[in-house]
């Protein structure tokens, strides 16, 4: 069996502040086959590495990412000992070295254009994959950007073919239902990736231990998204041994 993929969550997140650039160089260094950085649009429409909707977990502020202009989000997360990414700069020190996984935070088109304006302007479109969950966001992706890959992150109930016909060529699985239906229909046939951890599962996303990582690999996914790719990376390597 072809191993999968290792996709560090927010870079190396279990170690190092998450979507940061020492967590996406940490994800390099340990061997990461992807990195995988977050996308927002702050008010003034900067395209800024945060999973949250605001820096209160990551920073202790309430400041809201997509009411707030970069430079202040800047020095507000500065202040809560956090330096805040633009995907600019995640990129920039990722595709380097390795391909990088954008997810795409919010619903609207316009992220969309923004993200892709990012992409064309550090000329990375064959070292990126963009992970969306709405439908119309992965046609609008392949219409914009031929040749961009799209990752389905499938919503609950969500239709596969769908994201198919829009152009996605690879499908996020939650951990907590790879036993569910919509695994069932695509396990063996599509690429899946599965995110570790997260409902269902008792563990914070991203997280992981030997066992469950073991149950995820009896699937055969295409790819996993860890916070410790060394997790998997000493997994396999011992396997090979």
């Amino acid at each position: 069996m072809t191993r999968p993929l290792v996709i560090a969550h927010r870079g190396h997140s279990a170690r190092h502040p998450e979507n940061t650039l020492e967590a996406y160089r940490a994800a390099i260094a340990s061997g990461a086959d992807l990195v995988e950085t977050d996308a927002r649009l702050s008010a003034d429409g900067v395209v800024v590495a945060s999973h949250d909707p605001d820096l209160a977990r990551t920073a202790g502020s309430s400041a809201s990412v997509a009411d707030t202009s970069y430079e202040a989000l800047k020095s507000l997360a500065r202040s809560g000992g956090v330096q805040l990414a633009t995907l600019a700069e995640a990129l920039a020190a990722i595709c380097p070295h390795r391909p990088a996984l954008i997810d795409i935070k919010t619903k609207d088109l316009a992220i969309i254009d923004a993200v892709l304006g990012v992409i064309r302007e550090l000329d990375v479109l064959d070292r990126v994959w963009i992970g969306a969950r709405e439908v119309l966001q992965v046609a609008h992706a392949t219409l914009k950007a031929p040749g961009i890959r799209v990752l389905a992150f499938l919503p609950d109930g969500a239709n596969p073919e769908h994201y198919a016909c829009a152009g996605a060529s690879a499908f996020r699985i939650w951990e907590g239902a790879l036993d569910g239906p919509v695994a069932a229909r695509l396990l063996g046939r599509q690429p899946v990736w599965v995110t570790a951890g997260g409902a269902g599962t008792g563990r914070i996303v991203g997280d992981v231990d030997g066992d469950s990582l073991r149950g995820i690999l009896a699937h055969a996914p295409q790819a996993v998204l860890l916070n410790d790719p060394d997790l998997l990376i000493g997994l396999q390597s011992r396997k090979a041994s």
